[in-house]
């Protein structure tokens, strides 16, 4: 009788932690935020003659960790103005960013961010041409 007593002590119902968590999942599944994650589409090409010779592109130029637009040196604090005002008022199509060896990673990454916010999608990198 003494052993009878003590498996039902020693028992543990676990229908209510089911239950418990059933409800934190339904509350976590209805608490969060589904966001989309826009993508920028690119490609990385060797050659990008083709692209370039187009007047509809846009030549972002990345030496050193100093960002080129159209053949003019541009500062890192005003490279987005710049980027934003050529694409709306000079109606380019696409961008073609070029990079040397020596650019570090961060300095294309805020490129890329720039292009992202901006909602340009058509973006090319490419190594420097020699």
């Amino acid at each position: 009788m003494i052993q009878q007593i003590r498996r039902k002590k020693l028992r543990i119902n676990i229908i209510p932690l089911i239950d418990i968590i059933f409800l934190m999942l339904v509350f976590f599944m209805l608490a969060t935020n589904f966001t989309e994650i826009k993508k920028i589409r690119f490609s990385i090409n060797s050659s990008v003659d083709k692209t370039i010779s187009s007047k509809n592109t846009l030549i972002v130029n990345l030496k050193s960790n100093k960002y080129f637009v159209l053949d003019n040196e541009i500062l890192k604090n005003n490279i987005e103005k710049r980027i934003q005002s050529l694409w709306k008022n000079e109606n380019y199509k696409n961008v073609v960013v070029l990079n040397d060896k020596n650019s570090e990673v961060e300095s294309l990454i805020y490129l890329l961010d720039i292009l992202k916010t901006n909602k340009i999608e058509a973006v090319t990198f490419a190594n420097e041409i020699d």
